[in-house]
């Protein structure tokens, strides 16, 4: 997370040092989400067939190696190698930690322990700007790569010394090559097929419409396996049978676009319309991040007392009203209100993650676990992906033909305003299917849940 929200803010200085575009340098960070969606397939898994310590382990490694590559990058195409490397070792990292944290605590007040372990997480909305401008401006954004060497080395140690092993649940599960290469292949058209659209934006022209075509022929042909052999298939279909489950992983994908998208448009807007320089763009977006951190630290209590339902209907109506605003910010906007709105678009953002993933594991067979969170990370990435896509393809299509004024880009940054509140808003309407309830139950014997395949995550909650 360090390493994205440092990334982002060195966005403008790297698209002006390669001399890219904005459609070229959103595959900078396209490349890494999309390793990473290929990758959690994997790892969902390994995560049963091997150790849960060496597969962190070698997550870490690779993401050690990707950083070094993209750090050393003097072009686009190396950067982009770099950032793949990488990706791919976060989708080793990212879905097992949440897996593992199922595992370890069985379940029991889960929104709180997720809240308690991804709050180190928050702190990156806060120092990763700041870190990041401060890196650009005193040496070069080779150095925003760079500093991930010594920070995964001391995780390396810390890990092999502390982490206790996890030994594998599943040591003859067998992988399933059909799943990995219909469902990579399709998440991958997918992705394509976005970053098409945002270059031409034109949904029926073929470098888009045929990519769509074939993801769709491609998702078809997985249902009808998975219908088959539910044994084999990586995502099972019964997953969607919770409404739980189904209702959020359409809340990730909204919020994939929603917080992922907005990281790579107000860094940009910060700099390109209201003038700020790398550092003061980081140092604004602070306020972001301390909402996050403020939110993080109550929204699991909040999530076990009375469900996702509240919390991340609440989460969605404060985000959509501290995004509207900048439809309407101008260069000459207080820059109080400003930080105002970004402090309180991070406690709308805080609250809406840790609910829906927490949620998603609600009644499911602890057998699924691994299934969950790889079907949750994917559709995650998926919607990441769209948001950097759709809110590039916003900005470029209304700076087509207009010069590069103030503006002209003031116009085309509250057109991006207006999606990414739209987006926000569509995740109300499944909201409405996550948990609701006094408290949610503690699991039942989840230390055996190697061996019985019918132990459940959490009990279905009671609704009051």
């Amino acid at each position: 997370m360090l390493d994205s929200t440092v990334m982002n803010v060195g966005i403008n200085t790297i698209m002006t040092a390669l001399h890219s575009s904005v459609n070229t340098i959103q595959w900078v960070t396209t490349a890494y989400v999309l390793a990473l969606g290929i990758m959690v397939l994997f790892t969902g898994w390994a995560a049963d067939r091997f150790s849960g310590k060496s597969l962190y382990v070698a997550g870490l490694s690779v993401f050690l190696v990707g950083s070094i590559v993209s750090g050393v990058a003097g072009s686009v195409d190396v950067l982009l190698a770099g950032r793949i490397i990488q990706g791919a070792g976060a989708g080793l990292i990212i879905p097992l930690l949440s897996t593992l944290l199922v595992r370890a605590t069985g379940g029991k007040n889960l929104g709180s322990t997720m809240a308690m372990v991804g709050l180190p997480v928050v702190f990156a909305p806060i120092l990763g700007p700041t870190i990041g401008g401060f890196i650009i401006d005193q040496l070069n954004w080779h150095w925003i790569f760079y500093i991930n060497i010594p920070i995964v080395i001391a995780a390396l140690i810390l890990i092999w010394v502390m982490m206790p092993t996890f030994p594998a649940t599943q040591k003859t599960k067998r992988f399933d090559w059909f799943s990995f290469i219909d469902l990579g292949a399709m998440f991958s058209l997918l992705i394509v097929a976005i970053i098409n659209f945002s270059e031409h934006t034109n949904i029926t022209h073929a470098s888009v419409i045929w990519p769509i075509v074939a993801a769709i022929v491609l998702l078809i042909a997985y249902v009808i396996y998975a219908w088959k052999r539910p044994k084999n298939a990586l995502v099972s279909l019964s997953l969607f049978k919770s409404k739980n489950f189904s209702g959020s992983v359409v809340i990730l994908l909204m919020s994939g676009i929603t917080v992922n998208g907005a990281l790579f448009l107000l860094p940009l807007y910060l700099q390109n319309v209201r003038g700020f320089s790398v550092v003061w763009s980081g140092i604004y977006l602070i306020a972001q991040g301390v909402g996050m951190l403020l939110t993080r630290t109550q929204v699991g209590k909040l999530t076990d007392q009375f469900g996702a339902r509240r919390v991340v209907i609440i989460s969605v109506a404060i985000t959509i009203a501290s995004t509207l605003p900048f439809v309407w910010f101008g260069a000459s906007t207080s820059k109080y209100l400003v930080m105002a709105m970004l402090f309180f678009r991070g406690i709308g953002q805080g609250g809406l993650t840790i609910p829906v993933m927490s949620d998603s594991f609600v009644g499911l067979p602890s057998d699924m676990i691994s299934q969950a969170t790889t079907a949750t990370r994917m559709i995650q990435n998926v919607g990441s992906a769209l948001g950097t896509a759709v809110l590039a393809t916003v900005i470029s299509k209304q700076m087509t033909g207009v010069l590069p004024t103030v503006a002209h880009m003031s116009n085309a940054y509250h057109m991006a305003f207006i999606w990414s509140v739209a987006f926000t808003a569509v995740a109300i309407i499944p909201a409405w299917f996550l948990s609701h309830h006094a408290k949610v139950s503690a699991t039942k014997d989840v230390k055996s849940q190697e061996n019985t395949d019918d132990t459940h995550v959490i009990e279905k909650p009671k609704t009051v």
